[in-house]
């Protein structure tokens, strides 16, 4: 045992709470030790993780061990969605539609996989076609109903993180047959993992020439999905979102597995909802798209979501048609609020207006004193949010590289930046172009997007200077870091230095003040005793040896003159003003005060 071991074991461990699956980078942060060493002690255990990849319990508590830190387990998000099933399934809970997220990497059929299912299967006695700047909707199959939530980089599941909520029950991975796993496959996979979703892996494109569905199976298991037909847990469904090959089998699993998991919810009660889009509309005014998760909303009902309230005007389907309730499961468009809502809010049903606007009311100043800024762009010069036990402003980052090296290398360099004022928080890490669901992510979590050797389509750079998000691109990991540092020294408050320039004696007053003024205004003459004095100079005025009050140099003379400074041995004649009448005899401190930036 080294010298280094034999202190750690002999050192009382500190006790740290962390989730049954914690990600590397987390867990580092956690325990404040360096990713790079933690990574290092996870190889010496034959464990070749990167930054991004999570740890189950067993491993996080051998790692842990090592940097004197013993584990408990904290409730994770998976663990409070399995609780709130199993509360769900009570008296007056009954059956409700599946809600279901679809994931992927871009260009592997996502968009299309949804449209050939709503083409086909939209639920009975629904209209309309799809509206593009919906991210959620209701399909029926062989009598059930399924809802669909698309993007799944959109800004709700990133609040619903945050908050420890979950709104989804199951998610469908889509995989293109002739692309295989992909970082945005991973990401998506890491993600339901965390939260204890379900997985249902859709294999698409298996009408393409090039196909290798083995491949893409070998692939999946490499990261922990291996298909029930490889001897696995995970059903893997073979499809053609183009021409709707095996999409009916995928509706199909979605229902048994909902079935499986005894999805219920009671709607004899007040409505709770999550807002899953929020805009204005010149027209009709605050909109927001709302997924119910439990109890009845009515038309006419008071709610409140977060900071805002209203008493519901109008609520529509996905397709546009008008509905007087809305149960469990059901996204809706709702109108009749005082303002746009949060994404990521929560909606709950009142019994009036009073309870409405005072709950509302009350998270408005909670949200006020938390300082949370959530809705307002990044900029380099304000970034303000509670790090750890103390404020710390944080740079939150969106990193894409070129290769995992080059992540790797960006990322160390970051790591050894210390300051105990400012940080940087990388959100997203990952391999490949820049694309919409970054700018997405940096939207709503108030992130720069910085991108090293990669590129960036005109779509998506015009999205991001709609959505005024931040892209700085670099092909030199030096210039990378020196801007990442400027943007860190620039949210430092900068350091007010005070530097004395020298102390006075009045001597003579030439203007008294008149009584009724609220700032002292006068003329007093003075001599210099050390130093000098400037104009400009802010003053501290002391009598009796006890600090009477504060000033500045409004104007400077010397021999009648007006001066820039006047040194010592002189007499200086003074305009004053500040908060406290000048008597001879006073004693004057004269200082100036200049901000100077700070440094890392």
């Amino acid at each position: 045992m080294t010298n280094i071991e034999e202190e750690k074991s002999s050192e009382e461990k500190k006790v740290l709470e962390v989730p049954e699956r914690i990600i590397v980078k987390n867990l580092a942060e956690k325990m404040d030790v360096k990713a790079t060493d933690l990574i290092s002690e996870l190889i010496k255990n034959r464990i070749f993780a990167n930054i991004n990849e999570i740890l189950d319990f067993e491993t996080a508590e051998i790692v842990a061990d090592y940097f004197g830190f013993e584990l408990i387990k904290t409730d994770t998000i998976a663990e409070k969605r399995k609780q709130q099933l199993k509360n769900n399934v009570g008296p007056g809970a009954k059956k409700r539609p599946p809600v279901v997220v679809v994931m992927g990497h871009v260009d592997h059929g996502k968009t299309t996989l949804l449209d050939k299912i709503l083409q086909t299967n939209v639920a009975r006695g629904e209209s309309g076609g799809i509206t593009q700047n919906v991210s959620a909707y209701q399909v029926n199959k062989k009598g059930e109903t399924i809802t669909f939530i698309d993007t799944p980089g959109h800004e709700a599941f990133h609040s619903m993180r945050e908050r420890g909520a979950y709104i989804t029950d199951l998610a469908i991975i889509v995989v293109a047959a002739d692309d295989g796993v992909k970082p945005q496959t991973i990401e998506a996979v890491n993600f339901v993992k965390e939260a204890g979703v379900p997985v249902l892996v859709a294999i698409n494109k298996i009408d393409k020439v090039g196909k290798n569905i083995d491949k893409v199976k070998k692939e999946l298991a490499e990261i922990g999905l291996t298909s029930e037909d490889w001897g696995g847990k995970t059903v893997c469904v073979n499809i053609s979102a183009k021409t709707g090959e095996g999409i009916d089998e995928l509706l199909d699993m979605i229902i048994l597995a909902s079935d499986i998991e005894e999805i219920k919810a009671n709607s004899n009660c007040a409505a709770e909802g999550f807002v899953i889009e929020s805009h204005m509309d010149s027209q009709i005014g605050p909109v927001a798209i709302i997924l119910i998760q439990g109890g009845t909303l009515k038309e006419g009902d008071y709610v409140s979501i977060g900071s805002t309230w209203g008493r519901i005007k109008r609520m529509d389907n996905f397709s546009g048609k008008r509905l007087h309730k809305a149960f469990p499961s059901m996204p809706v468009t709702l109108t009749g609020l005082n303002e746009v809502p949060k994404v990521g809010a929560f909606l709950i049903g009142e019994t009036s207006r009073l309870t409405a606007e005072k709950r509302a009311n009350e998270y408005a100043k909670i949200e006020k004193e938390e300082g949370k800024e959530e809705n307002q762009i990044i900029s380099t010069s304000r970034i303000k949010e509670l790090v750890k036990s103390h404020k710390v402003k944080k740079l939150n980052l969106i990193l894409k590289a070129d290769t995992k090296g080059s992540l790797e290398a960006i990322i160390q360099i970051l790591e050894s930046i210390e300051s105990e004022d400012v940080a940087v928080q990388i959100l997203k890490m990952g391999v490949g172009n820049i694309t919409e669901t970054d700018v997405k992510m940096a939207h709503s979590s108030n992130a720069e997007i910085i991108g090293f050797n990669v590129g960036i389509s005109s779509v998506v750079e015009k999205f991001a200077e709609k959505e005024k998000i931040d892209v700085k691109m670099f092909k030199v990991i030096y210039e990378l870091v020196n801007d990442i540092k400027e943007g860190l020294i620039s949210i430092l408050e900068p350091e007010i230095v005070r530097t004395d320039l020298g102390t006075l004696k009045v001597i003579a007053m030439f203007k008294l003040p008149k009584k009724s003024a609220k700032k002292v205004d006068m003329i007093f003459g003075a001599k210099v005793q050390s130093g000098k004095i400037e104009k400009g100079s802010l003053l501290e005025v002391f009598r009796d040896d006890e600090k009477v009050g504060d000033g500045i140099v409004k104007e400077l003379q010397w021999n009648k003159k007006p001066a820039k400074e006047v040194k010592k041995g002189n007499d200086a004649g003074i305009t004053f003003e500040g908060d406290v009448i000048i008597e001879e005899d006073d004693i004057i401190n004269a200082y100036k005060q200049e901000e100077v930036k700070r440094k890392i």
